[in-house]
């Protein structure tokens, strides 16, 4: 496992593989292979077939073992597969950058895998029996209420350093985070903290506000009309209204008011 940053971006450039898929401007925290213990199975299944075959073509006669001796095609094809199998693995690689999670895999049809590192909200880390004899770890990433294609990582060499490492870029404050409005799907945005709320139709939240003409209310018992207010004998009635009214209406010399200058 490459740990050195400048190792790690040697490590990048030194394959065009990966060269494909990191992208310039992503600072790679994390690339390795997994662990060889993934070929386990396969070597096993190897050396098991070899022994078996072996051991059957030496206990035949002699005059027999030519006909016996078409199991070891059969060794071949296992042996093929072991080559295959090794060649798959030199072309996996797990690569962590600050930015999200890779895994390149597939020697025919070339696939990969990845989770924006904002989208992870836990990871798991377990070790079997095996893994701790032989160094190897699993990561099962969780994430924010989506199926992402990248889920588990197995057989990841040196596991625990791998592990703080990346708890150490995903939840460390001011690393990558989850924002809700990237989890609903570009929503509304939230204001910062004392920015100012922008409403519809106004440049601010202190921008100007419609407003209406004061409106005189008549009180419910009107003040007593002073003397000089009474109708004199003979005079048109004239209503009489409070000083403050909108309407201020003409005064009789004594004489009768005509009605349409009521």
């Amino acid at each position: 496992m490459i740990t050195d940053e400048r190792r790690q971006r040697d490590a990048v450039r030194a394959h065009a593989h990966l060269r494909r898929y990191v992208l310039p401007n992503e600072r790679v925290i994390v690339a390795t292979r997994h662990h060889w213990a993934q070929l386990l199975e396969p070597i096993a299944t190897t050396a098991a077939a070899f022994l078996l075959i072996g051991t059957i073509v030496m206990s035949t006669p002699v005059d027999v073992r030519p006909t016996v001796g078409w199991l070891w095609v059969a060794w071949f094809v296992v042996a093929g597969r072991l080559a295959w199998k090794w060649l798959a693995w030199r072309y996996e690689w797990f690569v962590a950058t600050d930015k999200r999670l890779l895994l390149l895999y597939g020697l025919v049809v070339h696939k990969v895998a990845m989770m924006p590192m904002k989208k992870v909200t836990d990871m798991g880390y377990s070790r079997s029996p095996t893994g701790q004899v032989l160094g190897y770890g699993r990561f099962d990433m969780e994430s924010a209420g989506q199926d992402q294609a990248l889920r588990t990582i197995r057989y990841v060499p040196r596991p625990d350093s791998t592990y703080r490492t990346l708890c150490d870029t995903l939840f460390t404050p001011g690393g990558p985070r989850l924002d809700d409005d990237d989890d609903l799907g570009g929503g509304p945005t939230r204001p910062a903290d004392g920015a100012p709320t922008v409403v519809p139709g106004r440049e601010t939240s202190e921008g100007p506000r419609p407003t209406t003409q004061p409106i005189a209310v008549q009180p419910p018992n009107p003040a007593p009309r002073p003397p000089e207010a009474q109708p004199s004998d003979g005079a048109h009635p004239v209503s009489w209204k409070p000083t403050g009214a909108s309407y201020d209406p003409p005064r009789s010399d004594g004489a009768i008011v005509p009605d349409p200058f009521l």
